[in-house]
This record gives C-alpha cells, sequence and structure tokens, in this order.
C-alpha cells in the first residue's frame, strides 16, 4: 500500500487545458526572444573571459590553500557548504537502488571543483599541463561554480525534463536568479546517460532560460561541457563574472564567499512534475547545430577557451601509447 501511494504521488499531475495553452503558446512566441537573449549574455561572458585571459589575465595566489573556494568549508558552521546551498532536492524514484546517496553527489562534485581552484592557490607559477590544466582565471570561475551556487537534485535526465518544463518550477527559477544573483547547478544521481540525450536536454534548458548551459559529466564530452563526477549541468547566468572580477579587487578574496542559502526560501510548492518527458523538435534541432559546431573544431573538441591538444597533451599522448583513439566529443551517431 505504501509504495502505491508513493508511486501516485510521483505521478505528473496534469496541466488544466487552459494553463498548458498559456505554456505553449509562451514557449513557441517566447523561444526567438530567449534564444536571442541567450546570444546576448554569452557574447558578454565570451568577452569577459577573454578579458581576464589575455587581455587582464588573473595571477595565481588571489586565494590560499584555506579559502573556502579551496576547502569547500562554510567558515561560520565548519562543514561543506554545498548542503546548505541545495534550494531543491527530486523525490527519489520509489525502489530504487542504484542511485547514489545526496551527501556523496554532493560531495564528489564539490570536491572536484574546488580541487580546481587549489591549483591556482599558490604564488608559485605552475605551468599548464598536468598539474595545472586550465589558467588561473577559469579554476576561480570554478569556484564561484562550486561554492555561490544554488543546487537542485534531480534522479535522472527523464526526472529533470519533468521538471524544468513545468511552468511553476521554471518562475521558482527565475525567481532565485533575480533574487540571489547566483549560477545554478543541476546534479543528478544517476551517473549513466545517453550523450546525445544528455545533450538534447541540455539544449532544452538553453531553450526554456535565457542563459546558456554545459552538460559536465563522468563520460564522454557532451556538446561544449567538460568532465565531472556526476551529471552537473550548469545554468550560467552571468552572476560568475561579478565574483571573479571581485577576486582581483583589495579585499576580494573574503567578499566573494558568500553566504549560504537560506533553506526553504525557493522550490517549495511542489511536485513539480506536469512537464513532459523529452525534448521537442526545436531542442533537438540546436543540439544537433552544436554538436555539428563542436564536432568541426576537429581535436580541440568542445574546449572555447583553450587549446585542449595542449592541455590534455598527457592523456592524448597515453591513449595513443596503449592504441586507443582520442575523441575529443562524444557521437551522436555511431559508426
Amino acid at each position: 500500500m505504501a509504495t502505491d501511494q508513493a508511486l501516485i504521488a510521483l505521478r505528473p499531475a496534469p496541466l488544466p487545458v487552459i494553463a498548458k495553452l498559456v505554456d505553449a503558446a509562451g514557449y513557441w512566441c517566447g523561444l526567438p526572444v530567449r534564444w536571442a537573449r541567450q546570444m546576448v549574455r554569452n557574447g558578454g561572458d565570451i568577452l569577459r573571459v577573454l578579458d581576464i585571459l589575455h587581455l587582464r589575465p588573473l595571477p595565481a595566489g588571489l586565494v590560499d590553500v584555506q579559502h573556502p573556494w579551496v576547502t569547500g568549508i562554510n567558515p561560520e558552521t565548519g562543514q561543506p557548504i554545498w548542503q546548505d546551498n541545495v534550494i531543491y532536492r527530486s523525490p527519489r524514484t520509489p525502489g530504487a537502488t542504484t542511485l547514489a546517496d545526496d551527501d556523496v553527489v554532493l560531495l564528489a562534485n564539490g570536491r572536484f571543483l574546488a580541487g580546481r581552484v587549489r591549483q591556482s592557490a599558490t604564488t608559485s607559477e605552475l605551468p599548464i599541463g598536468p598539474q595545472r590544466r586550465m589558467p588561473h582565471a577559469i579554476n576561480y570561475m570554478h569556484g564561484s561554480s562550486h561554492y555561490n551556487s544554488g543546487i537542485v537534485l534531480f534522479n535522472d535526465l527523464q526526472d529533470g525534463y519533468r521538471h524544468i518544463t513545468d511552468p511553476k518550477f521554471r518562475r521558482e527559477i527565475y525567481r532565485f536568479v533575480r533574487t540571489e544573483r547566483r549560477e545554478v547547478l543541476f546534479l543528478f544521481r544517476e551517473r549513466h546517460y545517453d550523450p546525445r540525450e544528455y545533450a538534447y536536454f541540455s539544449c532544452c534548458m538553453r531553450s526554456l532560460f535565457p542563459w546558456f548551459c554545459n552538460p559536465n559529466g563522468p563520460r564522454e564530452r557532451v556538446l561544449w561541457g567538460n568532465a565531472a563526477p556526476f551529471p552537473a549541468a550548469n545554468l550560467i547566468t552571468g552572476a560568475w563574472a561579478h565574483d571573479v572580477y571581485a577576486l582581483n579587487r583589495p579585499g576580494g578574496a573574503a567578499k566573494v564567499v558568500r553566504p549560504p542559502i537560506r533553506a526553504g526560501a525557493y522550490l517549495t510548492n511542489g511536485p513539480y512534475l506536469s512537464g513532459r518527458r523529452s525534448a521537442k523538435w526545436p531542442e533537438k534541432a540546436l543540439a544537433w547545430l552544436t554538436y555539428l559546431r563542436v564536432r568541426i573544431r576537429g581535436a580541440r573538441g568542445g574546449m572555447f577557451f583553450i587549446d585542449r591538444r595542449k592541455v590534455y597533451e598527457d592523456q592524448i599522448r597515453n591513449r595513443e601509447a596503449r592504441g586507443l583513439s582520442d575523441e575529443p566529443q562524444a557521437r551522436f551517431l555511431r559508426d
């Protein structure tokens, strides 16, 4: 009986007919506007990254090894910050035994990104390579992403679709970004995913919100995404720029450590399960266009700002020595 009640609780609630029509009209009429806003926003972010990479490059040592961006520790509690910044947890699928515990997902992702910041938390310069993969500016961006972002936990991609296509859920995400001026990090408990479906999901996000979305994960690289212990779709609202630029100002290292997000302030009007379970054709078309654009780059892959062939030269060489081909991006169609 308890299992039956749990299944009923997780069943998507149908939207009234009028609400469906309003949502459909908002989607199709607003799609060109959201894509246009995203292009403008993303273009501005690209210029900012180029600025702190080349015009005014950020040096090493703007944070030290005890900085919260490096440790992930909230100085007020002495505990990891990531649990405090979870703004929503999707109900777990009844009977699912393969999904990772939330603590495992949060700690693995947070420590991974904090480790990237650590590579720049030194005053002695490290060359780009095995010890420091990324330029310092990119490493600092990881600090803003893991420490200051609002975090949403989903079961899997289908669960993610049902939520982000629910109008109530989207309104709350908009309210969070507008109020807090932070990034949003969507984490998934299920580590396994189909790369093409993950690409569709990220482009669904890019079609529903006016912000770019990077599909990071533990499997083959998807579109512009990078490595991550668990699937992590980063909704890039542009808030990272305020944090990273502030880091290079007097007292900036202390100012960029934002307090935890107030518990129960967002996404409390659930369940949010009235959405669809898959991508629409414009979202799939956007994924294919992005895929082809990245594929044309060849060995440079989906690393837009740096030369992947230089950064991962040792890994590429080791793969070749073992007779393995270099695959900078997951293929949508297998040979």
